[in-house]
């Protein structure tokens, strides 16, 4: 076990913690240590480029899919009303049309829904656009977790210090270093896999299409027989953001994929770290997709008139939590815990 008890101090008071509490010492150290990683990986790896984005914008990208829980923060700025940037990738995209093909970001991105053990309305978002297709992306992102493995595990002196199992979590990441790539399964075999086990009410269906709960994420790990990351592919189209890639010979799915993290050990935090997609290249089919999911397209016409651009490419990108993935990896059991100071709505902490 690690040398602090877990801060439960959230108020006004909160920052005299960060003052004397050695936790937020050494969590401060381990984020620098990931960042550095992040940066590492993207520019001296796969040479991709640092992007310095908005924080706010017209063009939100969630609610992720009809009937989301996944809230935009609407404000008045001047005369007009705009929202909190919850994603770069609106960013980016125009971006990657002007000829650099690989971006980065780590910023943070908000949202308004209800915080829980799982969910920040402020978190860190480390991000990435580039020409390809979601396998490429996927590759990416497997680079990366090793990359982040190898880092943390020259930095076992603070791992220990934070980590509630640290033999757990240097096993944890000498696996992430040894394993090639992670396994893969469909939506819909996920689906099936919990239905044959009696566990249909992880399966959660609506008007607008099927999700699996984060416990069904969880016990799906268990069925599958990992306790590494694994991908979850090709969900249902109208259950994601409509800027998602329908399948060829399915246009009900898409070109999408989740890593789903299993729990360090029992009642720790695990679930979905990363999303990843292909992006629309068509523009009957985006028109399509906002309609099924009846999103107003007047912020959005500028994004379908991308695809009109003559040097369209296609592209896919990435979202990586990272404060999910610190409590993953430390085995914390809430996300509060992996960030220094909690943005958490209707919770009021100085500064």
């Amino acid at each position: 076990m690690n040398n602090y008890s877990l801060p439960t101090r959230f108020n006004e008071s909160y920052y005299k913690d960060v003052i004397s509490e050695k936790y937020y010492y050494d969590l401060i150290l381990l984020r620098n240590e990931i960042k550095r990683s992040v940066d590492d990986f993207f520019l001296n790896k796969i040479n991709a480029v640092n992007v310095d984005l908005f924080m706010m914008t017209n063009s939100i990208s969630s609610p992720m899919g009809s009937g989301s829980d996944s809230l935009p923060i609407e404000f008045k700025f001047g005369k007009e009303s705009t929202f909190l940037t919850d994603s770069a990738q609106f960013g980016f995209e125009p971006i990657i049309l002007s000829g650099l093909s690989k971006l980065y970001c780590y910023l943070p991105s908000l949202r308004g829904e209800d915080s829980d053990a799982r969910h920040l309305n402020q978190f860190y978002h480390c991000e990435y656009e580039g020409l390809g297709t979601l396998e490429d992306v996927i590759c990416i992102v497997e680079g990366l977790i090793e990359n982040l493995a190898n880092k943390l595990l020259k930095h076992q002196s603070i791992l220990s210090k934070l980590s509630r199992n640290n033999e757990l979590t240097i096993l944890l990441l000498k696996s992430l270093i040894k394993t090639t790539e992670f396994k893969k399964i469909t939506f819909d075999n996920a689906v099936a896999l919990l239905n044959k086990n009696s566990l249909k009410n992880l399966v959660i269906h609506n008007q607008n299409g099927i999700d699996i709960s984060p416990k069904g994420e969880i016990i799906l790990s268990k069925l599958l027989n990992t306790k590494l990351p694994f991908w979850i592919t090709h969900y249902d189209r109208d259950r994601v953001p409509f800027y998602q890639k329908p399948q060829l010979e399915n246009p009900d799915k898409v070109l999408n994929a989740d890593l789903i993290c299993p729990p360090l050990f029992d009642n720790s935090f695990g679930g979905e770290v990363v999303g990843a997609g292909q992006r629309q290249d068509s523009v009957t089919e985006i028109q399509d997709s906002l309609k099924r999911q009846k999103v107003n397209m007047k912020n959005y016409e500028w994004y379908v008139d991308l695809r009109r651009v003559p040097t369209y490419q296609t592209t896919a990108g990435f979202g990586l939590g990272v404060e999910r993935f610190i409590t993953w990896i430390l085995g914390l059991n809430d996300i509060k815990y992996s960030t220094i100071y909690p943005r958490i709505k209707d919770l009021k902490i100085t500064p």
